[in-house]
């Protein structure tokens, strides 16, 4: 619920301040993509083919409401920023500029672990391992995501839009009730996660 908060409020700070790292045992942070049900990370081996290129990234995040109170702050939080993207065998990172093209985050998973280092953002409070798990959902092969969803109950399912490109529309479910879908058409993936309330687009290889 809060993976891009994090991410609207760096691209808006133009201040440093002094760097702040946490690293994260992927097995001993479960992704919970609903309220009961979890994954672990996908081993970066899962990974078929290499990306390494900029690409830009927008989203939006509301905020939900809390049990019997109606009061609560539903308010939209909108952000959006230029990253560059490295995924192969061994790694997937994800590095954020600030407007005037200051790295302010990376996000590492490699080795079995999770890495976060930020001189603007509090690490300790945000949910690395979850930004790392919807690009999986974004990247990874079908199969190896369908087989790791799988095993936690979940349904996770791949239309394909061609047979002549990488177009594609996924969904993630649980009993019958949709939580994640995610489109690629062309140069660009549009994640919205329902259950959650928030989405994001990127537009792949931007310069």
């Amino acid at each position: 619920m809060r993976i891009f908060a994090w991410v609207s409020v760096a691209l808006g700070v133009s201040c440093l301040t002094s760097c702040q790292h946490t690293l994260i045992k992927p097995n001993s942070m479960p992704v919970y993509y609903s309220d009961s049900g979890f994954v672990n990370l996908l081993p970066t081996t899962a990974m078929s083919g290499t990306i390494d290129e900029a690409q830009h990234l927008e989203g939006t995040f509301r905020k939900m409401k809390s049990p019997g109170n109606s009061l609560a702050d539903t308010s939209t939080t909108t952000f959006s920023g230029d990253v560059w993207v490295r995924a192969n065998d061994t790694i997937l990172s994800v590095v954020f500029f600030s407007g005037f093209g200051t790295t302010i985050a990376e996000l590492t998973y490699a080795k079995d672990s999770v890495s976060f280092v930020s001189s603007v953002i509090d690490v300790e409070k945000m949910k690395a391992e979850y930004v790392i798990a919807d690009l999986q959902t974004c990247f990874y092969p079908f199969e190896a995501l369908k087989n790791n969803f799988e095993q936690s109950g979940f349904t996770f399912t791949e239309k394909r839009l061609s047979d002549e490109s990488q177009d594609f529309e996924r969904e993630l479910s649980e009993n019958g009730k949709t939580i994640l879908r995610v489109t690629r058409k062309a140069s660009e993936i549009d994640l919205v996660n329902e259950l959650r309330q928030y989405k994001y687009h990127i537009n792949l290889g931007s310069e």
